[in-house]
This record gives structure tokens, sequence and C-alpha cells, in this order.
């Protein structure tokens, strides 16, 4: 119970360790929301009557205790360029980048955990040689590069696939294979790694011993050791994905949470650009709660 308490503390410490520094570099910035949203023609009384209309002039401790007041209530403010709720519309936005972020995870287990497990189990065949390839193309091409290579060929030269936008499950194959292949590097790596060393163990031997089949080892034994650091990063790159892929969302034009905190940052939105923000970090942190208290039920010697 102490140590559940300890962690709920240190978990809102974070979140408003977030929401603060979040609030000072947005407001410290050298630019002017005003201004932008004036146009460049705008006289210095019209942007005057804009920074009065949005509350620039009130003084900035009074405007951090207004935002704070604000966001524990769960008014996270209105956006300056639609007049809309921030809340409302990160919410709104929330689905389509779930839809890509589960589908960035499949890429994640169907590419980085079977070859992972592959390459842990036989090392050096050839499975685990492409295994290895793609992990090192993962980590090395950017998602920004790999979604146009695949945009080129997929929906250009092979036009089997639309370019981009959001509908059935034909547009979220590339996104997802974009979005998802340079985790799925780290995932082959980290699990072909530990499984490599796992399956020397000496327990690993006397499972063998006792006449239980490959399979049985493999799962039952070996992969339930060597996946408890999947678990932990499985839990963080989801509430990563689930802050919204900027890149990924603005390149296939997607409706997600990304390309729309994208567009708050191109037209200075602050109250958009902090919202998604705290929404990231509030993710973030929930998610890594609901991991400390899954990790001791995958290795029970946590638990003590």
């Amino acid at each position: 119970m102490g140590r559940a308490v300890r962690r709920l503390t240190l978990a809102l410490l974070v979140w408003l360790g977030v929401a603060t520094l979040t609030f000072a570099m947005t407001y410290l910035i050298p630019a002017d929301p005003a201004r932008t949203l004036a146009g460049a023609q705008a006289d210095a009384a019209t942007i005057e009557s804009i920074r009065a209309q949005l509350g620039l002039n009130a003084p900035l401790y009074w405007r951090y205790l207004h935002y704070l007041g604000g966001i524990l209530h769960g008014d996270f403010g209105t956006s300056y360029v639609t007049g809309e709720g921030v809340l409302p519309t990160i919410l709104e936005r929330l689905p389509a980048t779930l839809e890509l972020a589960v589908g960035a995870l499949l890429v994640y287990f169907v590419v980085g955990v079977g070859f992972g497990i592959w390459g842990g189990v036989r090392p050096r065949g050839w499975g685990d040689r492409f295994g290895l390839a793609i992990a090192v193309l993962g980590v090395s091409v950017p998602a920004f590069c790999l979604g146009l290579a695949l945009m080129y060929v997929f929906a250009y030269r092979i036009p089997v696939l639309p370019l981009g936008g959001h509908g059935g499950l034909n547009h979220l194959i590339l996104p997802s294979l974009t979005l998802g292949m340079g985790g799925a590097a780290y995932y082959i790596r980290l699990l072909r790694s530990g499984l490599h060393d796992v399956m020397r163990q000496d327990y690993i031997r006397t499972a063998r011993a006792k006449g239980l089949s490959e399979r049985a080892v493999i799962v039952r034994h070996a992969l339930r050791n060597a996946a408890l650091p999947l678990v932990t990063l499985l839990g963080i790159d989801f509430s990563h994905l689930m802050g919204g892929a900027v890149l990924t969302e603005s390149l296939f034009a997607w409706p997600g949470i990304g390309s729309n905190a994208l567009v708050a940052i191109s037209t200075l939105d602050v109250p958009m650009i902090m919202g998604t923000v705290l929404f990231a970090a509030t993710m973030i942190v929930g998610v890594n709660l609901v991991i400390d208290a899954v990790t001791p039920l995958v290795d029970p010697r946590l638990r003590s």
C-alpha cells in the first residue's frame, strides 16, 4: 500500500512538473500569438485589442494559476485559432491516433517480436540475419524518409494503397509501417539479446532434460523471463504513440493529435500546444502506473 501511494505521489509531481514547464516554455518564447493572429499588416491597436481578449496582458503568475485551476477542473482552455475547447478537440482526434497507435504496435509484435524470437532461438540463421538487417534499417532510416519511400513504391509506382487520408484498413497500412518499423527494430535487438542469454541458462537445460518440447521450453520458461523488459518498453511506447506521432500523421494527412499539434505550433495556438503536451504527459504517467502494477504479475520475483 505504501509503495502504491509513493508511486501515485511521484506521478502527480511529475505531471505537475510537466504542466509547469510547458506553461513556462510556451509563454516565454520570443513570439507574440496576438501578432500572429492579427497578421503582418495589423496596427498596434488591433494587436493590443487581441492581446486583451486572449488575456495576455494579465500578469504571468495570474495566468499560471488560472491555467492550473482550469486543468484541475478538466478545462484545458480555448483554442486561439478555432475558438473551440482544447480538450474536446483532442478527444475528437483521439480515435484516429488510437487506430494508428494500435497499427504501429501490431508492426512491433509481428516484425519485432517475431524476428526477435527467431534470432534468439536460432542465432546466425537466415531468419536471424534478415531480422538484424531490418533492425539496422529501422534504426538508421528516419520515419519521414521511410514514409516517403513507402508512398513512392506502394502508392505511386505500384498504386495498391492510398497516399494518405483516414478511411478504411488500406489507409492504415502505410502509416502503421512507417511509425512501427523504428520501434520494431529495437524490439528485435532487445528480445534477440535477452532470449539468446536465457536459452543458455541451466534451468533451460533442465527443462529439456525433463522431456519438455522445444516449444514449451521457449514459451513457458525462456520467453517469459526474456520478455520482462519488453513489457516495460511496450507500455512506454504505447503512451508515446497515444501522444501523437507528429511527422507520420502530418505526412499521411492523418487527422490525429500529432497533426493537430503541428498546426497549433505553426499558428502559435498556445492553449492547444499546452493541452496536447499535457495530454501526452498524462498518458505517459498513467501508462507507467499501469506498468508498475503489471510487471510483478509477469515476474513474481518483483513482488517482494
